[in-house]
Formats: structure tokens, sequence, C-alpha cells
């Protein structure tokens, strides 16, 4: 049996997460996605535009979250799969057998830092949206606003999520490739699909994670007939956990 504990499987997790090199830019392009989009925003409502209201403009701030949530999803699943590729995996298992606390360590730890990220990111695309049209006549908005704070909090939890579903996909699949392929079709493809159904796919459209960030979490008002924001995050936070839970189940019963 493992002599460590939880914290101590945590402490080693967390050397090996600064370890991996994507931990560096992935988030670091995460966070310039979200405010480049948020400057452009800006400055085309402030050239364009003169009398967006102070909702649209936070609305599409927030619209680089469709990328970013792409690149914490990548990082998740190479978090996991690049100790696979390097058979590092098998080290782990030696030195923890539990592999339960070892995913579970792994999860907290990469939940905690991918939130961080998210929030960082959203509150950045927010910022640069209202420095671009500082000084113009185009309404501002605050994060004083409860209606402003909720939609830039919950896209950073909603960047979280994903990356934790990133880590699930990555525990599942056990190769970056299939599992990034994965990843871009779970939050892209089914809303290319239900699209194709015009206004009867509603009732489908409202569970996938592309629509929920677009109309019920990334924007001040949800669309009516959406997913309220919160229950859309646990909707998010769902799949994160269906795709944990398979891959402890797998992660069990395979060989590293």
């Amino acid at each position: 049996m493992s002599r460590y504990g939880f914290r101590q499987v945590a402490w080693m997790e967390w050397i090996k997460l600064r370890s991996v090199r994507s931990v560096v830019w992935l988030p670091v392009l995460s966070v310039l996605a979200m405010a480049g989009t948020g400057v452009g925003v800006g400055i085309g409502y402030r050239a364009h535009t003169p009398v967006a209201s102070a909702a649209q403009i936070v609305n599409n701030s927030l619209g680089g979250a469709a990328l970013a949530q792409l690149l914490i999803g990548a990082l998740g699943v190479l978090v996991v799969t690049g100790e696979y590729s390097s058979g590092m995996i098998r080290a782990t298992f030696a030195a923890i057998p539990h592999r339960g606390l070892v995913l579970a360590a792994r999860a907290a730890l990469f939940g905690a830092f991918a939130f961080a990220v998210g929030e960082l990111a959203a509150v950045a695309a927010f910022a640069a949206g209202q420095f671009a049209i500082a000084g113009s006549p185009v309404p501002h908005a605050s994060l004083g606003d409860p209606a402003v704070l909720r939609p830039v909090l919950l896209t950073g939890a909603y960047l979280g999520a994903v990356g934790l579903l990133g880590l699930g996909l990555g525990t599942v699949i056990r190769h970056a490739g299939g599992a990034i392929g994965a990843l871009f079709g779970a939050l892209f493809v089914p809303m290319f699909l239900a699209g194709l159904f015009g206004q009867a796919a509603i009732v489908v459209l409202k569970f996938v994670p592309l629509f929920i960030l677009a109309n019920s979490v990334a924007v001040v008002t949800p669309v009516p007939g959406t997913l309220p924001a919160w229950a859309g995050i646990g909707v998010l936070c769902g799949y994160a956990a269906a795709a944990l839970g398979s891959g402890w189940w797998l992660l069990l019963r395979r060989d590293a």
C-alpha cells in the first residue's frame, strides 16, 4: 500500500503540472484570445456603433471564450496524455497504487488551476472591452452591477469546467490527438448538427456546450427558451463529472 495521502499526491501532481510546457503557453494564449476579442469588440463599437448598449458590449467582449475553451480543454488533455506518452504513468502508479487517489488529486489541482485561468481570462476580456471604449460616448458597464458580474464570473467557471472535461477525456482516451479531437467534437459538432434542424432543435441545443456559452452563460440577459445561466454551468459540470467518472472506471480496469 502507498504511504502517501491526498496532500502528498496533490503536491506530486503540482510538480508534474509545472513540468508540462503547455501549462505556460496555453493559459497565456487563452487570456490573450479573450483580451484581444474584448479590445476588438470595443474598437468596433467605438468606431461604428455609438448607440450600442452596455450589455451588447459585455456579451461580445466575452466572445473569445469560444476559442479559449478549446485551449484550456486541450491543456486538460495534455496534462494526462503527456504522462502516458512519456511512460511516466508507470512510475506514478508504482509509487501510488491507489489510482483513484491519483485522479482525484489531479482533478482537484488542475480544476483549481483551470478555474483560476478561466476567471482571469474572463475578467481580462471584460476589462479590455471597457478600456477600448474609454472616452467614447458608448455606454460603459461596471463589475459592480450584478447583471454584468454574473456573465463575467460564469464565463470563467465555464472555461474551468471545460478544462476538467478535457482532463476526463484525456484519462479515457489516453492519446493527445484522439482526446483533443473528441473535445473539439463535443464542443462544436453538436452545435452545427442541431443547427440543421432549425428552431425545432432548441430542445437539444439548450444542452450543447457552445450554445450554453453563447446564449446562457456569457450574456447579460440569457436568451428566452434557453437554460438559466447557473443551470448551464451545472450541465457543463455534469459533462465534466461524467468524463472524469468514466476515466476513473477505466483507470481501475486497464493496464498503465
